[in-house]
């Protein structure tokens, strides 16, 4: 093989695995579940291969509801009050239960582990609706930001429809968005 050969083969053999990358960046693993519980709008206990699983919703990020170091943070950075925020949390958990429901069957792409160990998914509802794009939709949850950035494990086309249905949100004043907006815009920044 002369040189010639060896740098196209070489320049050729680059570009193949090059072209894995985003394969092996946001690799994912496709399962079938059934819900067990809705903890909040981002947090979701499955059923999956006869394993529990605490599910992390990724991409979206909703009031909490329980008590937290996040929600003192995040009720003192809006100027509100913890019950305040909380009855926030409470009504993201109530609209998350009408659309996912014990004993339910959900679709689950799930990306990587968060910090807290819970799988990173997205859930598509029986009917081919993708939930972490619903409740953003809806505006009952922000896009997630870690640090104010997107979060690494959440593919870019994905990130982008999160925050274009954010925008459309913010604009017609949906869900919590409607009565609760410089709050929204205080959480979604």
């Amino acid at each position: 093989m002369n040189m010639t050969s060896r740098k196209v083969s070489l320049i050729a053999l680059l570009v193949f695995t090059i072209s894995l990358l985003p394969a092996f960046i946001h690799a994912q693993q496709r399962h079938v579940a059934t819900i067990l519980k809705i903890s909040d709008g981002d947090t979701i206990w499955v059923l999956m291969n006869r394993e529990k699983v605490k599910l992390r919703l990724i991409g979206i990020d909703t009031p909490e509801k329980f008590s937290s170091k996040k929600l003192e943070c995040e009720a003192a950075e809006c100027q509100v009050s913890l019950g305040y925020m909380k009855s926030l949390g409470q009504m993201v958990t109530h609209y998350a239960k009408t659309l996912l429901h014990r004993g339910q069957k959900v679709k689950l792409v799930i990306y990587d582990r968060g910090y807290y160990g819970r799988a990173l998914t997205l859930i598509y509802l029986p009917d081919g609706t993708c939930y972490n794009e619903r409740i953003v939709a809806d505006g009952y949850a922000c896009v997630y930001k870690y640090r104010g950035h997107k979060s690494r494990e959440l593919p870019w086309d994905e990130w982008f429809r999160l925050n274009q249905l954010l925008e459309e949100v913010k604009e017609n004043r949906r869900g919590l968005w409607e009565g609760n907006y410089k709050v929204m815009e205080c959480l979604c920044r």
